[in-house]
């Protein structure tokens, strides 16, 4: 990883990050002026990632370190953390429990009053499986528990005859500084997650991801999400609903005896697309790591028929990553396949030629064919989560396109309105994918999907080092083999 990396110079209320290389030295820029209190909650912090910016290299070389120099200048430092079901999410549990022994070694080497200024928590979600959907899985989950590691055996599950199930995360990557300038997107913070502009790493490294740094009232509203968000999912609070920071939260069943979901009381991520889709009136812009939710499908379906000058422009990662990269052949990875197949089915169907869809690769040829490359180049993995309609509205955070984003794990968002921010948004976004600063007929939401389909089509028969940028063709059909259904399973479980 590069030692010493800086953020192109953006406007200071609005900074739109693309990949890690932009993000984390502007989130490590926003720490070292953090004066009174930095909170967050992320799916995954790795306190062991490397500094970027020069000015963190100054205090030192982790995050550690960095967390280390805030409490010792009097900063409050609150991180949440998401903590997995032990048995069917180990590694995940393993590295939850991973940041909060990096705490208590961050903690060690302060005094008492700079120690006590941090907290630290893994945080698993209250909702469980209950008994009937834990009876039928028991013989699954008690096969994978054997298969484990026995120091990441959890005793609790070894002594059950019918272990416990935890079907719910927080999968939100979101922080406030003072208060008064947030972070927020799809990126969590660890080795994976870094990856260039360039992306020039091996496939299996690259992670197209987009992060915000705003000032303003957004700010303070996502303070307050993340004081209040655990208390309203173990129902000690009500939930409130968002102005500009919009939610996913789901919260124990009552009476669950037969059900694995949680009960969902906030939706309004999933909510804000279905209505942008139906505002829309001559483009849809999406980056998305899954598309598998059949109301999203449909919403997009139905603007589509209502609206013949309706244009769509889908940026989708060619395969999932653990299918790509690992070989994931389980039932999770094929029920995903089949849903997310099905979803562009219906929405290919209903846009017909008015769909640019498409998949990012690097500009070289591979060394041989594999899942984890496409026309004939090594793939480079999507992580976004980004809504954009027109010029008029615009969404980021943390939520994919999934059941699982949009009505169970605990997601936020940032909802844009302000024409200047979305200008700002949207070109940066259309630079990221094709290198270069475009022409207006790239970028106007009228002929955009047109513009950007002619490209993508050329650069499929093109040598890879004489692509225009990084997209090519999405291949809906890629792997297809795999592809299962699961009746009776909700598709809100992958």
């Amino acid at each position: 990883m590069p030692k010493q990396l800086q953020a192109e110079p953006t406007e200071d209320d609005f900074q739109v990050l693309i990949t890690a290389e932009q993000a984390w030295p502007a989130f490590e820029r926003a720490v070292l002026a953090a004066r009174r209190e930095v909170t967050g909650c992320f799916r995954l912090f790795d306190l062991s990632t490397d500094l970027l910016s020069p000015e963190a290299r100054a205090v030192g070389d982790t995050w550690s370190d960095l967390i280390a120099d805030a409490l010792r200048r009097g900063v409050r430092v609150r991180l949440v953390v998401s903590d997995f079901d032990p048995v069917m999410a180990a590694p995940l549990h393993a590295a939850a429990q991973k940041t909060v022994a990096q705490a208590r070694q961050i903690a060690d080497t302060l005094d008492a009053e700079a120690a006590g200024r941090l907290s630290v928590v893994a945080a698993l979600h209250p909702a469980r499986a209950g008994l009937l959907p834990r009876l039928a899985l028991s013989p699954f989950v008690l096969r994978k528990l054997r298969k484990l590691p026995r120091r990441l055996q959890p005793a609790a599950a070894r002594r059950s005859a019918v272990p416990q199930l935890y079907p719910v995360s927080h999968h939100q990557k979101v922080a406030v500084i003072d208060r008064e300038i947030l972070y927020i997107g799809g990126l969590d913070q660890n080795r994976r997650r870094y990856d260039t502009l360039d992306h020039d790493q091996p496939a299996h490294q690259t992670w197209a991801d987009v992060q915000l740094l705003l000032s303003g009232p957004e700010a303070r509203e996502a303070a307050d999400h993340l004081d209040r968000f655990q208390d309203e999912i173990a129902l000690r609070r009500p939930p409130h609903r968002g102005k500009h920071v919009r939610r996913t939260l789901s919260v124990p069943r009552r009476a669950g005896f037969w059900a694995l979901s949680p009960r969902t009381v906030l939706r309004e991520i999933e909510e804000d697309h279905l209505a942008a889709f139906e505002r829309a009136q001559n483009l849809i812009y999406l980056e998305t790591q899954f598309l598998r939710s059949s109301a999203i499908a449909a919403g997009l379906a139905a603007a589509a028929r209502r609206n013949p000058d309706l244009s769509l422009i889908l940026i989708l990662p060619a395969l999932p990553e653990d299918v790509a990269f690992d070989g994931n052949q389980e039932l999770d990875a094929r029920y995903g396949m089949a849903l997310q197949a099905e979803a562009l089915d219906r929405v290919m169907d209903a846009f017909g030629s008015r769909a640019c869809i498409a998949s990012p690769v690097q500009r070289r040829m591979a060394a041989r064919d594999a899942p984890s490359v496409l026309s004939g180049s090594p793939v480079i993995y999507v992580h976004s989560k980004v809504l954009m309609t027109d010029r008029d509205f615009a969404m980021i955070g943390s939520a994919n396109l999934n059941g699982r984003s949009l009505r169970w794990d605990t997601e936020a968002a940032l909802r844009i309105t302000q024409p200047d921010r979305i200008e700002r948004l949207w070109k940066a976004l259309a630079r990221h994918w094709w290198q270069e600063d475009l022409p207006e007929a790239a970028l106007d939401p009228v002929r955009a999907a047109g513009w950007w389909q002619q490209q993508i089509r050329r650069n499929q028969v093109c040598r890879p080092e004489a692509r225009r940028g990084f997209l090519v063709p999405h291949d809906p059909d890629n792997m297809s083999e795999l592809q299962q259904r699961l009746p009776g399973a909700t598709e809100d479980i992958v």
